[in-house]
């Protein structure tokens, strides 16, 4: 093997083709193997599935490192189970396998202009005017919940799934918050409503611009936070349950539940698989006191 590191890198870069899955340890010295990984993923016409193989204690370091240069996934092993071994190659393309691209974005843009008959200055143009018109009130009239200012639970299934894709498509963590208030039900209509609104200022006051918060039925809301694990979701989740606390329910307390589940994650491969574990997580939360209010999907 070529010893010069440049020049392996090099015969590498040379040697993948289309399709190919290759498989780096973080361990092995004699290679970066995150600038080796960055490299590949930019080379042109290929279509190359990169896997990261490190330890577990290596994995909050890693992680974070192996998005940033495109790696398409991680493996964090079990020490005791070997790396090869029959069926272990099938396994890892089973889970990696994906659709390959049949165009580019440039053609696939090009497409669009035709069809709608402009150019893409013109395309924006148009919805800069059609935001200055009544019509983008009416929009915002029909995607938010009335009671609590916050969107609707539709417009969050939206959201959801429009979340759910960048965050598959771009390996960047989502974390999906359920917070179910039961006191609210013991509330009469008039403090119900009163309560609904100041709990929805608590979340506007403690999210960030970019999290998306819904109400999800008569007393439970959904949070969706982009760019974020569960350490961040729980620190999120303390400080609404601060904010809760300092609320005026004279009838009754809300006995806040949440529940925390953060992807990627082996076991969520589609969006209702990540909402039906906040649903499970969110019983477990029910079902606990204190501090284990908040739960985190294991």
């Amino acid at each position: 093997m070529e010893q010069d590191p440049k020049r392996r890198r090099q015969l590498l870069r040379e040697a993948v083709s289309d399709g190919d899955l290759l498989l780096l340890s973080v361990n092995y010295t004699a290679y970066n193997p995150f600038l080796l990984c960055s490299r590949l993923k930019r080379k042109t016409g290929s279509w190359i599935t990169v896997v990261l193989i490190c330890d577990e204690e290596e994995r909050e370091l890693v992680e974070s490192m192996a998005h940033f240069c495109m790696v398409d996934g991680i493996l964090f092993l079990d020490p005791e189970i070997p790396v090869e071994g029959p069926g272990s190659f099938e396994l890892l393309t089973s889970i990696l396998e994906r659709p390959k691209p049949t165009e580019s974005v440039d053609v696939l843009l090009a497409r669009i202009e035709g069809r709608l008959g402009a150019d893409a200055a013109t395309l924006a143009n148009r919805v800069i005017t059609s935001l200055s018109t009544q019509r983008d009130s009416s929009f915002v009239d029909q995607v938010s919940d009335a009671e609590t200012g916050l969107f609707c639970c539709a417009y969050m299934a939206f959201k959801l799934d429009e979340e759910f894709k960048r965050s598959s498509r771009f390996h960047q963590p989502l974390t999906l918050v359920l917070m179910d208030l039961p006191g609210l039900r013991a509330l009469c209509d008039t403090e119900r409503v009163r309560t609904l609104g100041e709990v929805s200022g608590v979340l506007l006051n403690v999210c960030r611009d970019v999290d998306s918060m819904g109400r999800y039925d008569d007393s439970s809301f959904l949070l969706l936070l982009p760019n974020t694990g569960w350490m961040g979701a729980k620190v999120l989740a303390e400080r609404i349950l601060e904010g809760l606390s300092a609320l005026e329910v004279s009838s009754c307390h809300l006995d806040p539940a949440i529940a925390i589940v953060s992807m990627p994650r082996s076991d969520v491969q589609k969006k209702d698989d990540l909402l039906d574990l906040g649903r499970l997580t969110l019983v477990s939360a029910w079902a606990a006191e204190g501090k284990d209010r908040v739960q985190v999907a294991e």
